[in-house]
């Protein structure tokens, strides 16, 4: 199944590899900039923060939690061409335009689930970041469902799939380690692959599935 994935994410990109690519460094610029305003800080230092790094610091996390839709509209772009509807850059920023602040809360939910997860142990933080990989789909495809129903349905829908998704990321490896060689500029190209990949890995999931009514929150149990 991986290389089928794979071939059709290589279809659906054909024509699109150039402007996946500048879309990509436009998504890395924007992330970046929360960043920007990060003092550096020593980690051995026993000194308090000064008043101006503080602030900066403050601006910075604020910055990264109101421009995290972003990354959900990344996905949506993927999914968008994944389906052959073609790129562009407003889908990207869809996210921002419609139910903004349930994507800020989903996004910082779902960071906030896999931090906690990681401080028992790597290993199940990992495992959750796979289960809850699909969250941004489903709230493209079911925007009705909440923030936490979305993770849940993620939840739901990655049962049994999780090993898929770790042995499909694992086949890109060859491919992350021509990026590192490549400076960084083979990620622009690398970046649209995988994502879009990954996209047709979860319509094929969705597919796989019998018509039935919305389990959100029935199946599962709401929460981690």
């Amino acid at each position: 199944m991986r290389s089928e994935w794979k071939q059709h994410a290589r279809h659906a990109l054909k024509g699109k590899w150039w402007l996946m690519a500048g879309l990509a460094l436009l998504f890395v610029i924007i992330n970046g900039i929360p960043q920007s305003f990060a003092p550096e800080i020593d980690p051995n230092s026993t000194a308090p923060l000064t008043s101006t790094d503080a602030t900066l610091s403050f601006v910075s996390t604020v910055l990264q939690i109101l421009i995290a839709p972003l990354t959900i509209g990344w996905s949506w772009l993927a999914l968008g061409v994944s389906r052959e509807k073609g790129a562009s850059l407003s889908t990207m920023f869809k996210p921002f335009q419609t139910r903004y602040f349930k994507h800020v809360i989903t996004s910082f939910v779902m960071s906030l689930f896999i931090v906690l997860w990681t401080l028992l142990l790597i290993v199940p933080g990992i495992i959750k970041a796979f289960s809850y990989s699909l969250t941004p789909y489903i709230l493209r495809d079911q925007p009705e469902l909440s923030a936490l129903e979305s993770i849940t349905e993620s939840r739901r829908l990655m049962d049994g799939h999780k090993m898929e998704a770790f042995m499909l990321f694992l086949s890109f490896f060859g491919w992350f380690l021509v990026g590192i060689l490549t400076l960084g500029i083979g990620f622009f190209f690398i970046g649209p692959y995988f994502s879009t990949t990954y996209a047709t890995f979860y319509d094929s999931i969705r597919q796989a599935e019998r018509p039935q009514t919305n389990h959100a929150g029935t199946d599962f149990e709401q929460g981690f």
